[in-house]
């Protein structure tokens, strides 16, 4: 599936050596929220403790480019998406009572594509996770599933996204990474993004603080072991997101990294209209 370098360019797509070199746009910096404000037609008893709600925004909520977030898990992905100015609509084959935008329990792998502007998949990982039991990673097939679904994305010929841990970076196309210390969160948190129609600007890891919490354990990059599983409440705190549970955001990434690179597919979906 591997694509060379002409190709790579006719797509959008762009080395690390060449992707690293550059910075991204001022504008596309992530501003720290206290409170994240949604349009109360997604008001759900389950959430109304933990957002604001806004009458006025239903409308153009709307009107909003549409964003179908497969594997949709417990949300962290899509309000990334959804502070980067998309309407998302999310599939998984479990409930997920804790999602904040409209949710449909199915298979991710045969959900109907048609009818939207972005697509983002976040296939299960537990199958190349170092968080995973090496007895239980031949369970999962990561790499046919991320396989089975590039296939259906590409054929519906809109930008998308593909995502998953540093594990299954082998298995993405020209991935760009990701980490809560590229965003000034005390996390060292790697995660990896497939872009096809587009390309993103990736930033460097700063590693150079003691993070509250760290996955993934040692790498080429040296920063060692993961520090004892944080408890719930830190990790809520650390990642700015109070409204999941704890195994919500052990399956979840930080929203920083979607409305980040959100933003970028944001840009792909308008030049695709004009």
């Amino acid at each position: 599936m591997r694509s060379g370098q002409p190709e790579l360019a006719t797509r959008g797509l762009y080395p690390n050596d060449q992707r690293e070199a550059l910075s991204p746009s001022a504008s596309f910096e992530i501003h720290q929220r206290a409170r994240i404000r949604l349009p109360s037609s997604l008001c759900k008893p389950s959430l109304r403790t933990y957002f604001d709600w806004e009458d006025s925004w239903n409308d153009d909520y709307a009107k909003r480019p549409a964003l179908l977030d497969l594997f949709a898990g417990g949300g962290g992905a899509a309000m990334g998406y959804y502070l980067a100015g998309f309407r998302v609509v999310g599939v998984d084959l479990k409930p997920q009572k804790h999602y904040p935008f409209e949710f449909h329990l199915a298979d991710a792998l045969t959900y109907p594509l048609e009818g939207y502007d972005a697509y983002h998949a976040s296939p299960p990982c537990q199958g190349e996770s170092n968080m995973t039991p090496v007895r239980y990673r031949s369970r999962t097939p990561t790499a046919t599933m991320i396989q089975a679904i590039r296939v259906r994305l590409i054929e519906t010929g809109k930008p998308f996204i593909i995502e998953n841990v540093t594990g299954a970076r082998k298995h993405l196309v020209t991935p760009v990474k990701l980490c809560g210390s590229q965003f000034g969160l005390p996390i060292f948190y790697h995660r990896y993004f497939e872009c096809h129609g587009f390309y993103c600007l990736s930033r460097s890891c700063h590693h150079n603080y003691k993070p509250i919490v760290a996955s993934g354990g040692p790498n080429a990059n040296g920063w060692g072991k993961p520090r004892p599983h944080a408890s719930v409440a830190t990790r809520r705190e650390a990642l700015r997101n109070d409204w999941m549970t704890g195994e919500e955001l052990n399956e979840s990434i930080p929203w920083q990294y979607a409305e980040f690179i959100g933003k970028y597919l944001m840009e792909a979906v308008k030049r695709g209209k004009a």
